[in-house]
C-alpha cells in the first residue's frame, strides 16, 4: 500500500512539474506569439493575393528544410520533416474571409525534439513579414 501510494505520488509531482512547465512561457515568446497572431499576412483583391502568394511561394523555397509537396492556389505544403531532424517544414493556406480579403496563417515545425533551426517561431514571424512587405 505505501509503495502503490508513493508511486502515485511520484507521478502527481511529475507531472504537475512537466506541465507547469509546459504551461509558463517567457514573457518574451508570449510576446512573439500574439505577434504571430496580430501579422498573419492578408490580401484584397487578385493582384494583391497573386503578389503574397508568390511572396509566400518564395519564402519557403529560401527558408524550408523541404521542397514543396504541394502547390495550389490554397495550399503551400512542403514534404514532413526527416526523422529528429531540425529542418522545418512548412504549411501556408489561404482563407477566405469574406468581401475579396484572404488571409494566409503560416504552420512551421520539425522533428526534432529540442527545437528547430532556425527557430519555428522566428521563421513564422519572418515568413508574416515577408509575405505582408510583398506589394503588386
Amino acid at each position: 500500500m505505501k509503495r502503490e501510494l508513493f508511486g502515485l505520488m511520484l507521478v502527481s509531482a511529475a507531472s504537475l512539474l512537466f506541465s507547469g512547465c509546459a504551461i509558463q512561457q517567457s514573457p518574451e515568446r508570449q510576446a512573439k506569439l500574439s505577434e504571430l497572431q496580430r501579422t498573419i499576412p492578408t490580401c484584397y483583391g487578385e493582384r494583391d493575393c497573386e503578389a503574397k502568394w508568390e511572396a509566400a511561394q518564395l519564402w519557403i523555397v529560401h527558408h524550408a528544410g523541404y521542397k514543396l509537396q504541394t502547390t495550389t492556389n490554397v495550399l503551400l505544403e512542403t514534404y514532413n520533416p526527416s526523422r529528429s531532424s531540425t529542418a522545418i517544414a512548412v504549411q501556408v493556406t489561404k482563407e477566405p474571409e469574406g468581401g475579396g480579403r484572404y488571409k494566409m496563417p503560416v504552420k512551421i515545425w520539425c522533428d526534432n525534439m529540442f527545437g528547430c533551426l532556425p527557430d519555428s517561431l522566428d521563421a513564422a514571424l519572418d515568413f508574416n513579414r515577408t509575405v505582408a512587405a510583398a506589394a503588386p
